[in-house]
Order: structure tokens, then sequence, then C-alpha cells
């Protein structure tokens, strides 16, 4: 009885440990995204950067910043450091607490952009940056973007990013 006993708590604790470990994905948008067809930022990049009429993609990066005030945007930034604002279409939201560095999943549509003072202000707002670097915007500038049909990101815990 004893090594039922054990061989059931060991087979518990094995179970549990694995089921912890594996990582949840939640998927938001109107669009599936197959994460088998994804390409690594850089790669992305690269394709539209040689041409930009090739702007559907589906790729992969870690989430750098997440909108703070609903979830409306994430920042992923590829290795030449230049951050890229992925927005989501027809405005469906993530999770605000949604974990900075973990793998997210992404489809749809590079574009470059030109912001205004007041929506590069408001980025930074939503970002909760202190008012110095909002108050340092003074001039529109053009960037890369994304527009999300689709995202698959790590299911958010009920716990703070804190």
């Amino acid at each position: 009885m004893k090594f039922f006993f054990s061989l059931v708590v060991v087979l518990f604790f094995a179970l549990s440990s694995c089921k912890n470990s594996q990582i949840t994905y939640k998927h938001y948008g109107p669009v599936a995204v197959d994460s088998t067809q994804a390409l690594s930022l850089d790669v992305m990049l690269a394709t539209f950067q040689a041409n930009p009429k090739n702007d559907v993609f589906t790729f992969v990066a870690p989430l750098v910043g997440v909108c703070q005030s609903a979830g409306c945007w994430v920042n992923v930034q590829p290795s030449n450091g230049e951050l890229i604002r992925v927005r989501f279409k027809d405005h469906f939201l993530i999770p605000p607490v949604t974990e900075i560095n973990s793998a997210a999943y992404f489809h749809g549509k590079a574009y470059y952009d030109t912001l205004s003072v007041e929506l590069q202000k408001h980025f930074l707002e939503d970002a909760k940056a202190p008012q110095t670097e909002i108050d340092k915007i003074t001039d529109p500038k053009i960037e890369l973007n994304f527009e999300a049909d689709g995202v698959w990101v790590k299911k958010s815990s009920s716990k703070s990013r804190k």
C-alpha cells in the first residue's frame, strides 16, 4: 500500500511539473495565426525592405513593450535596435499584463507610417513613460509599423508582472 501511495505521489508531481513547463498561448484577433509559417522578425524585415509590395507576413518575436492602458499595441525589437510597434486591426486588445520578453506570433501587414507629435506622445503615455521623455517629442516621424489581424501570445497569469 505504501508503494502504491508513493507511486501516485511521484506521478502526480511529475505530471504537475510537465504541465507547468508547458507554455500556453491564447489567440486574439479575427485571423488565426499559423505559427508553423512564422519567420523571425529580422527575416520579415529584410523581406519587406527588399520588396515593400510583399507586405503580409507571419512572424515571431519577443514582446519588449505592451500598452499598459488597454493592451491596444505592443512593441517588438529586431536585432538592429529600432522598435516596431504592432497595432491591432479593428482595435482588438490583448491583456495589458501580457508578459514582456515572451514570444508572440503575429499575422498581418507591414507598412510605413508618419506619426504625429500627438500620437507619439499618446503612445508614450500609454507606456507610462516619464513626462520628461514625453516632452522631448517635438516633430512627426516616419516609422515602420505592423498591423496585426491575428496574434498568438503567452497566456497571462492572474498575477501582475511587477
